[in-house]
C-alpha cells in the first residue's frame, strides 16, 4: 500500500484588491496566483523558482 501525499495543492488562486471606491469597495482585483497545483510525496523536495514578482512568496504564504 502506498503512502498518502504529504501535501496536495489543487487549483490555488490568490487575489489582492487594488484601489478602493469612495465607499470602500475594491475597484479591481490583482490575480497574484492562478491555478497552481502540485503534490508532494514522502521523500520529495519542492522548490519554487521564477522571476521576481511571479508569485513564489505568495504561493508559499497561502500554503502555510
Amino acid at each position: 500500500m502506498s503512502e498518502p501525499p504529504l501535501l496536495e495543492v489543487r487549483d490555488l488562486t490568490k487575489y489582492f484588491p487594488i484601489g478602493r471606491t469612495w465607499y470602500g469597495a475594491p475597484r479591481r482585483w490583482l490575480r497574484a496566483v492562478d491555478g497552481v497545483s502540485f503534490t508532494l510525496e514522502p521523500g520529495e523536495t519542492l522548490g519554487l523558482v521564477g522571476e521576481s514578482g511571479c508569485g513564489k512568496s505568495t504561493t508559499a504564504r497561502a500554503i502555510v
